[in-house]
């Protein structure tokens, strides 16, 4: 049996997590011989991983430097934030339309592990931050997970792994105290009264709430640096 293409999938989603959680910062250089230890692999894994990731824009590759994760900048962020706004405004609209008891299930649940875990670090680092991440992508991901179009589902799915990115930069930044328990609760309890206008609504404010924190994670970042 050929365990390569495991092998090769597992970097990539190792690489790939550590950049979305912060644990590789933005700018920070991507050795091949660093990554190869990081990891316990050869090099062959480490160099499709970064191809691949390169693809996703979360690492770029500068000549006769090597790769480094993708940078962060305002800017971005913004136009990030106002394409997330409209498109996941159509895949909600789609979504609710469209969704059955099984899509309202999964919304459930997810919401259930998303209010189980801290967001902010504690005195055991990073683990329970990288627990938040993943509930969270799951609770947004499965009130969209109806709208019967992987093409819009998959637009979606890359800007709010680029958002998430800035997200795990920000958790440890002070600024607004926000419920987050609630904003998402209340997204979650209009998309199931199929209230179209407020979902979208809620979901808009969400995403520039957030935004605006970020703004602020972003300062920080760039005077620490």
């Amino acid at each position: 049996m050929n365990e390569q293409p495991t092998l090769n999938a597992t970097v990539f989603n190792l690489l790939r997590q550590d950049i979305l959680t912060g644990r590789l910062l933005p700018g920070e250089r991507l050795r091949a011989e660093t990554l190869r230890q990081r990891y316990d692999v050869g090099g062959s894994p480490v160099r499709e991983a970064l191809m691949r990731l390169e693809a996703e824009d979360f690492v770029v590759l500068e000549q006769n430097k090597g790769f480094r994760v993708a940078g962060v900048s305002a800017a971005h962020l913004q136009d990030l934030s106002r394409t997330r706004v409209e498109i996941e405004a159509i895949a909600l609209r789609w979504s609710i339309a469209r969704g059955g008891v099984d899509w309202e299930s999964a919304i459930i649940a997810s919401m259930h592990r998303l209010a189980s875990v801290p967001k902010r670090l504690d005195a055991e680092g990073l683990e329970r931050n990288v627990d938040w991440l993943r509930y969270h992508r799951e609770f947004h991901a499965a009130l969209v997970a109806a709208c019967d179009s992987p093409v819009l589902v998959g637009m979606r799915n890359h800007l709010f792994d680029q958002a998430e990115r800035y997200v795990a930069l920000s958790i440890s930044v002070s600024g607004e105290l926000r419920d987050d328990v609630s904003e998402h609760q209340g997204i979650m309890d209009a998309a199931l009264a199929r209230d179209i206008d407020l979902t979208l609504a809620l979901n808009r404010r969400h995403i520039e709430r957030t935004t605006k924190k970020l703004l602020t994670a972003i300062e920080h970042y760039e005077s620490a640096a």
